[in-house]
């Protein structure tokens, strides 16, 4: 998905609220908006969004040093998951489709985006996954969704947030877990899920876990690392967690990519063609 003219006020909140958390000098801060207004007029629109993040995110490892930024909140909201986890298997356990369940659940635990949100509450949290229980989803996208893993001989799975990547967990354990590999960033960038948070989660004690080599906030094939490369090629089915892995991997062609999502933003919204607040299963060679 390309950038828009409607990307860049999301760039430049994103970065104030970056600042704001590193509770650096005002000259730190001075440099940094400088810097990404900057990089912002000469801005590629045929790139993907996550490129100019990623940007953003190198310009303050510049100025700040390399530290992961929402490192506090992003244990916070991984430690909210786990506890909230077994009172939710519990509802579901009974349900006529598990399976169904967990996928809705792990679509609304994608609410857990600071990109998107740098506010979000636990409140927020919890009414999510309150509300996916009852909330409706395509039934004929589920039924793509789970011919698709029986059919895969190797099947990619990659990871966007955490404290979704608990709920990630929940549904992979559902899946044939030696067909999959899972994969998170390869460093610290926004809310996303690195190898840390994998082993936080448990996620890394039921599949093999890798880290796609990147800072940004997607994934950047040109940017990930030779093993991460090699999975994504080996693998004949890829499920891809989020908003910013759809925005940049939905240009990928002659791929099996199968999307999942909380539509958070109106332009990703208008490129998929739903409205926002949607929970999307997204086959790319079926839509």
């Amino acid at each position: 998905m390309r950038t828009y003219f409607d990307c860049v006020p999301c760039f430049i909140n994103q970065t104030l609220g970056l600042v704001k958390s590193a509770n650096g000098t005002d000259c730190q801060a001075e440099k940094v908006l400088k810097q990404v207004l900057t990089n912002l007029a000469s801005i590629d629109y045929s790139s993907a969004p996550p490129v100019m993040a990623q940007k953003i995110y190198r310009t303050l490892y510049q100025v700040y040093g390399e530290r992961d930024f929402y490192y506090h909140e992003k244990q916070r909201f991984n430690t909210l998951a786990l506890e909230v986890l077994p009172d939710i298997i519990k509802k579901i356990i009974v349900a006529e489709d598990v399976f169904t369940e967990k996928v809705k659940l792990s679509i609304a635990a994608n609410i857990i985006d600071f990109g998107k949100n740098a506010h979000l509450t636990e409140h927020d949290v919890f009414k999510s996954l309150d509300e996916a229980i009852t909330r409706e989803i395509d039934q004929e996208k589920i039924q793509t969704l789970k011919n698709a893993i029986n059919k895969a001989d190797k099947i990619l799975y990659l990871c966007d947030n955490t404290g979704e990547i608990v709920f990630d967990r929940l549904l992979i354990e559902s899946m044939p877990l030696k067909k999959i590999t899972c994969a998170v960033r390869g460093k610290p960038v926004i809310n996303d899920a690195t190898l840390e948070d994998a082993k936080t989660s448990g996620l890394i004690d039921i599949v093999n876990v890798i880290a796609n080599g990147s800072d940004a906030p997607g994934t950047v094939l040109d940017d990930c690392s030779p093993e991460f490369r090699k999975a994504f090629d080996d693998a004949d089915l890829i499920i891809a967690k989020g908003q910013g892995n759809y925005e940049t991997l939905s240009g990928v062609e002659n791929k099996r990519i199968i999307f999942m999502l909380l539509v958070k933003c109106s332009i990703v919204a208008r490129d998929i063609g739903c409205p926002t607040g949607m929970f999307v299963i997204h086959d790319k060679l079926c839509n």
